[in-house]
């Protein structure tokens, strides 16, 4: 019976130490549990600050995006610069954009092949792409032997080469971004070339002075000086309505036949007969206009 107890107290000693092992490595497994499960949150920590730290680097980027927007960085290889790079700022680019490019060969892309200028107005022929002054480009359809022909690459163009031309809007701009004082030089020379064939007795279409001048935008009226019951009323001439024009119209008024009758009637302003080749201009230089109405008086002459 001693033997029994004592190998009962036996095994019920292994059993406690089993026991009491089995917690310990049950203890230490949370404990790794806990510990990975720490590490999951530190990483997940670590990314969440990495993804915040992303933002924020975009954010002031976009920020500074804004500030800098539609700058172009131009290489001028220019020694007597500090730096060898210049900015040029462009209004229509929808990011901000640093290009290094190289000025000389830019500008030699920039250049009419004809007169060997940079483009104004570039027109570009359809079936080779090639691009000319306006100016240039028409002059040697009009001029040339060769006018059926691109002047660069020979390709046929047919017949009517004027109408293979297509007008570089792109381009125009990106000139008149490049080199903003052209867009003035043009204006001026522009205006020059009408203002010479306007004094000499030619104007050119387009002028709008000339345009002005014969636009119908003075307002006279005509009464007749004696008869009250003669036509009377008022009309819109241009500067350069002369009087015999005005007679021509006051006989249409009095249906009158014109040839007969326009050489009998006399008109008058601020009590001055008025000659035949007088315009408005000239009669408002000698006499004056006034600023709210301007009566012209009329008369028939008596046939002899």
């Amino acid at each position: 019976m001693k033997g029994k107890r004592k190998s009962h107290r036996k095994v019920s000693h292994r059993n406690t130490r089993e026991d009491s092992e089995r917690e310990k490595e049950k203890e230490k497994n949370r404990e790794r549990s806990r510990d990975k499960d720490s590490e999951r949150e530190k990483d997940k920590d670590t990314e969440k600050s990495k993804n915040s730290e992303d933002r924020e680097k975009r954010t002031s980027s976009s920020k500074m995006e804004g500030k800098t927007l539609n700058n172009i960085l131009i290489n001028t290889n220019d020694r007597q610069e500090h730096s060898d790079l210049k900015i040029i700022s462009l209004e229509d680019l929808s990011q901000y954009s640093t290009i290094n490019l190289n000025k000389p060969a830019l500008l030699e892309l920039l250049k009419c092949p004809l007169c060997k200028g940079y483009y104004r107005t570039p027109y570009t022929i359809n079936e080779c792409m090639h691009t000319f002054c306006r100016s240039c480009i028409f002059k040697y359809f009009g001029c040339s032997n060769q006018r059926e022909q691109c002047p660069v690459c020979k390709t046929k163009i047919g017949g009517r080469p004027i109408d293979s031309l297509i007008f570089d809007n792109y381009l125009d701009s990106l000139l008149n971004i490049l080199f903003p004082k052209f867009e003035e030089i043009d204006k001026n020379n522009r205006n020059l070339l009408y203002k010479t064939y306007r004094e000499a007795g030619n104007p050119l279409p387009g002028d709008e002075e000339e345009a002005k001048q014969i636009a119908p935008n003075l307002k006279i009226y005509i009464m007749p000086e004696d008869n009250q019951n003669e036509y009377s009323g008022g009309f819109l001439v241009p500067k350069t309505f002369n009087v015999i024009s005005l007679k021509k119209l006051i006989c249409k008024k009095l249906e009158k036949e014109e040839d007969n009758e326009n050489d009998l009637i006399i008109v008058k302003f601020k009590d001055n007969e008025l000659l035949n080749d007088y315009t408005m201009e000239v009669i408002d230089n000698q006499y004056g206009f006034d600023q709210d109405k301007n009566i012209f008086y009329y008369s028939c002459k008596k046939e002899p």
